[in-house]
C-alpha cells in the first residue's frame, strides 16, 4: 500500500492524475475506472476467454468521483472484452469494451465509455 501512496503522491506532487500515469507507463494492460455517476460502483466484472465472468475486480466501492487503478493479468492481450459494472442501486452497464490503447474507462449514471 506504501508504493500505491508513494506514486500517488509523486502523481500528485508533478501535476498528474492517476489516469495520466497509468497511459503514460506503457503498461497496456492497466487503465483508471472512474465513477462520475451519482451512486457508488460496487462490482467490475470481465468476461474470461473461456466465456465465464471474472471475479469481481473491486474490493471496495468506487464513490461517486473517485477513480481506481485496475490491471489486467499478464498475458491477456484481448482489445475487445465483454464488461459489466455494477452499482449500489442495482443498476448496471454490461457491454463490449475496446480496451486496447486506452487510460480510462468512464462510467456515468447513463453510459460507460473509455478515453
Amino acid at each position: 500500500m506504501k508504493p500505491f501512496i508513494a506514486t500517488l503522491f509523486a502523481a500528485a506532487a508533478f501535476g498528474l492524475s492517476p489516469a495520466a500515469h497509468a497511459a503514460d507507463d506503457g503498461d497496456d494492460n492497466a487503465f483508471v475506472l472512474v465513477n462520475k455517476s451519482t451512486v457508488d460502483a460496487v462490482q467490475f466484472f470481465t468476461m474470461n476467454k473461456n466465456g465465464n465472468w471474472s471475479n469481481d475486480w473491486l474490493k471496495l466501492p468506487i464513490k461517486p468521483g473517485a477513480t481506481r487503478p485496475l490491471k489486467f493479468f499478464a498475458g491477456d492481450e484481448r482489445c475487445e472484452i465483454r464488461t459489466r459494472i455494477v452499482f449500489s442501486d442495482a443498476s448496471e452497464f454490461d457491454t463490449a469494451i475496446d480496451y486496447c490503447g486506452i487510460a480510462n474507462v468512464v462510467v456515468t449514471d447513463k453510459t460507460m465509455f473509455t478515453q
